[in-house]
């Protein structure tokens, strides 16, 4: 029989293979189930038509696909499915590399090489996330002036003194392993490939590049390392601001005399209290050598040397503490023009601050918690992570999965750097929590000027002076007339960055003749860490995950579980071995007899592998007894105490055996909602009920706050249209809280009125329900044994315990009348809210608020164990839409007219 051609063409291509780029993949088989979600979604891609369409409707969801579609689900304490998967057609730019794109828009990059896996993840990030790594790599190379104008010149000026030149981000690069190599170059050159296609076709162009008369120039490697340099800076370490605690300490000596005043210092800014909550139960670490009496009196010492530093070293170049520069007589600059957006100048400027105040000013939290099988109802180890860095359009954080290169990998990764930081493997997950050890000293440099004019200043080290290592950086900047960044950054700024043997100078005196240096334990070897997150990325096992452990020189607890049912937890990093006489609160001699002696082993950092609890958690808690707490600054390098927001994750797993993925997922829920502070005084008021002589009101209010199981908020708690209210109980025990404080501590105010000191010790950042520094004083005070240190003095004015809580009581009582009414079973309070806003502040993208609760913006729950069947998968709670409050985008009066109408479009872009 004779066959047609054109049907033996058909016939044929039936039988052919598709071509490997367009093949649907097959994804990995995990041995996990996974759920996730990532508040307010995953895209931050703002077109100039998202945003007319955006600021027309007022609905954050119609600014663009996927910038909002993950909001409602989060805060209805609801899931997503976040196993592998290939979904859609894949978008392939570069031959054998395909992305694809599932119902949220989360990219699942397949790749046959490592460095094309990586250039799939930065080609992904760049359709995704544009302005904001750029304003990331700007920010991590002190060139954001040349984005956002002369207001962010101060922060380009401390950035270039603390970090690194070309030379040496060249060197770090040469030393890394060939992976990590492939993954910053792949990287850069995914983010390039999506650049050309930006240039191709301005509607690809993010709408903050059009309202700030700028364009984003091409990557390469340093803009990765310096961004990586950045995020294990400000995020991963923690300390250099012993200066407040040098000025709190004079403050208090000069208010109450010198051993009064020291002693109060120490009852608020304490080293180890033995009856912390710790990570680690049943075993101590150390960080500093020596007995109890030994820091008594290195503190003494120290104390009476800090009496002696200039209070003008607490801000200098090195901090951001240089004036923004002004224009200079005759510039070339013109007045700010009309932009093409239309957005009023002033709004213009508010959207460079918003920028510029976001990045600049980046932390970290979080929240973690592993479960061994058996703690388990089904034997399946269990993992819960939540990355708290905030809310924002979009977040900090941006979810991807990666295969190929022997890379199999789901989980939350910064845009900008080439890495899954946290998520989860085949059979391997794990959590990050900011560390909050001191990885970074400060010390007092006896110094002098050059011999010769041009001669870098020299310091007195080891009983020799020694020249100080100089080299003189640039910093380009726009000129902002009004704040309006205009035209191309033709101006510049020298600046001198000097270091000594500790590390770069921040400050020095006018005189010259003093300065302070600032050593960090990880410099240079920050980018190190790449090599330990690339081998997460690639894990399945406990030894193989672990080896990456051990390879990062940042300060991120770890929390791991596995299919094989291991649990672990791990305070890694790079920690200075210091010596007795150094006093972590306070800044040392530069001299040198104080210098550490080099560092701690991987085995003296805190860490606990399947521990008898069956159970670890997290909270950026105190790692583990014998672990001294650094600066003791609030909120984030703060002193330990024996109720910290960690404790109700203890609370809610010690001692079951029931635990899955549904328990798991209501933990999440109810560390996000519940108070830990009612652990701290419930048990005064319980006594206080005991009395006879209580008032009517007295016993209404007791009553109300004994009932109470310390939640705030609920799902649902908006209402038709309404924001959310917390109830009597709520709303009073918050009273009651800040009357214990003003019946203790009145008196501690300087004479001034300010109340800075105390202020640092109430802190708790974004942990609104935490229990801070000074509660737990508080507690110490009223409740003798509870904790494991005595008060220095009687903060109670020689009043009974009872005496000041009936007191406190009576002041709630009356502070909430003023506002509720006589009936205190009608008080209600606004609940707090969190806003989420575009960097811009709402300029570019939307604005709005949405009910608070403590919770990770990305969330991960995770139940793993190798199949024997096909296990039953929790039901993914579609949660009822709850009303924001706020406003969206300012109107736009113009269209936008794009430059280039004739380039052509691509025919493939995300």
């Amino acid at each position: 029989m004779r066959i047609a051609p054109a049907a033996l063409l058909v016939a044929l291509l039936g039988f052919l293979p598709v071509a490997p780029a367009l093949a649907q993949e097959s994804p990995p088989r995990q041995e996990l189930t996974a759920f996730t979600v990532l508040p307010p979604g995953n895209s931050g891609f703002f077109s100039v038509e998202g945003q007319l369409r955006g600021e027309a409707s007022g609905k954050p969801s119609e600014f663009g696909e996927h910038i909002d579609d993950q909001r409602e689900l989060y805060w209805g304490f609801g899931y997503k499915p976040g196993k592998f998967h290939a979904q859609g057609e894949p978008v392939e730019p570069k031959p054998g590399v395909r992305i694809y794109r599932d119902g949220f828009g989360v990219p699942a990059v397949y790749a046959d090489t490592g460095r094309d896996v990586w250039f799939g993840a930065g080609y992904s990030a760049a359709v995704d996330r544009l302005f904001f790594m750029d304003g990331l790599r700007r920010t991590g190379l002190g060139t954001l002036a040349e984005l956002a104008g002369s207001g962010s010149v101060p922060a380009d000026i401390k950035t270039r003194v603390l970090t690194y030149s070309a030379e040496e981000y060249e060197q770090f690069f040469v030393a890394l392993p060939q992976a990590g190599k492939d993954a910053v170059d792949g990287y850069v050159d995914g983010v390039n490939a999506r650049l050309d296609e930006v240039a191709a076709n301005p509607r690809l162009l993010p709408a903050e590049y059009v309202l700030l008369t700028t364009t984003p120039r091409r990557w390469e490697r340093r803009d990765v390392l310096a961004a990586g340099v950045l995020i294990t800076r400000f995020v991963a370490a923690e300390g250099g601001n012993e200066m407040e605690n040098v000025a709190a300490l004079r403050t208090l000596e000069s208010k109450l005399g010198k051993t009064a005043g020291r002693g109060v210092f120490e009852d608020l800014v304490w080293q180890e209290d033995p009856k912390a909550v710790t990570t680690v139960q049943g075993r101590s670490f150390s960080n500093i050598p020596g007995s109890a009496a030994d820091r008594a009196r290195t503190f003494t010492s120290m104390a009476d040397f800090a009496a002696t530093i200039p209070l003008e070293l607490a801000t200098g170049p090195g901090t951001g503490g240089s004036p923004e520069p002004t224009l200079p007589p005759r510039a070339p600059v013109a007045a700010p023009a009309a932009n093409p957006l239309g957005v009023p100048q002033a709004a213009v400027a508010r959207a460079v601050t918003a920028v510029h105040e976001y990045l600049t000013n980046l932390r970290g939290g979080s929240i973690a918690a592993a479960v061994a099988p058996k703690n388990t109802r089904d034997g399946k180890a269990l993992l819960l992570s939540g990355p708290q860095l905030g809310y924002s359009y979009p977040s900090m954080l941006w979810e991807l999965e990666v295969h190929g290169g022997g890379y199999d990998a789901r989980g939350a990764a910064v845009p900008g750097l080439p890495t899954i930081g946290i998520g989860y493997g085949k059979r391997v997950a794990w959590a990050l929590t900011s560390g909050y050890s001191k990885s970074i000293d400060s010390y007092i440099e006896t110094t002098r000027p050059g011999a010769s004019a041009g001669d870098p200043p020299q310091y007195l080290h080891d009983g020799k002076w020694k020249d100080a290592d100089c080299r003189t950086e640039t910093v380009r900047y726009r000129a902002a007339p009004e704040g309006v960044p205009v035209g191309p950054a033709l101006l510049s700024q020298d600046v001198r960055a000097c270091r000594t043997v500790h590390g770069p100078i921040v400050a020095t005196t006018a005189d010259g003749t003093k300065s302070r240096s600032v050593q960090y334990a990880m410099w240079g070897r920050e980018l190190e860490t790449i090599k330990g997150t690339l081998a997460w990325n690639s894990a399945d096992t406990f030894a193989e995950f672990e080896a990456g452990v051990r390879a990062v020189t940042w300060n991120e607890n770890v929390l791991y579980a596995d299919a094989d049912g291991r649990i672990a937890y791990w305070h890694p990093g790079l920690e200075l071995r210091r010596k007795r006489s150094v006093d972590m609160r306070l800044p040392a001699p530069g001299t040198g007899e104080h210098d550490p002696d080099g560092l701690l082993t991987f085995e003296e950092m805190p860490h606990s592998v399947d521990p008898p609890e069956g159970y670890l958690v997290n909270w950026n808690n105190k790692p583990a007894r014998g672990w001294l707490d650094g600066e003791g600054r609030a909120p984030f390098s703060r002193p330990a105490g024996p109720v910290q927001r960690v404790t109700l994750l203890h609370d809610l797993l010690r001692g079951r055996k029931d635990l899955d993925l549904k328990a798991l997922m209501a933990v999440d829920r109810l560390a996000g909602s519940r108070d830990v502070r009612l652990t701290l005084y419930r048990p005064l008021l319980a006594e206080l009920a005991r009395r006879d002589d209580l008032t009517s009101d007295e016993r209404t209010a007791i009553d109300l706050l004994l009932a109470w199981d310390g939640s705030h908020y609920g799902p649902g708690a908006d209402t038709m249209g309404e924001p959310a209210t917390d109830g009597p109980a709520p709303t009073l025990y918050d009273a009651f809280v800040l009357a214990v404080r003003r019946e203790l501590f009145a008196g501690l105010l300087p004479d001034d009125g300010s109340d800075a000191i105390l202020d640092r010790q109430t802190g708790v950042g974004s942990h609104v329900y935490d229990a801070p520094p000074l509660d737990n004083l508080a507690t110490r005070i009223l409740r003798p044994g509870f904790s494991g240190l005595v008060p220095s003095r009687d903060y109670t004015g020689g009043r009974a315990p009872q005496a000041v809580v009936a007191a406190a009581l009576r002041s709630a009582i009356a502070s909430v009348r003023e506002i509720s009414g006589p009936d205190l079973t009608d008080a209600r309070r606004p609940h707090p809210r969190s806003e989420v806003c575009s960097l811009t502040d709402g300029v570019i993208g939307p604005c709005l608020t949405m009910p608070y609760e403590d919770r990770g913006g990305w969330v991960h729950v995770i139940a793993l164990a190798a199949p024997v069947r096909a296990a039953p998968v929790p039901p993914v709670r579609t949660p009822r839409p709850m009303p924001a409050t706020g406003a969206v985008a300012p109107h736009l009066g113009l269209l936008v007219v794009l430059a280039g109408a004739a380039l052509r479009r691509r025919a493939r872009h995300v």
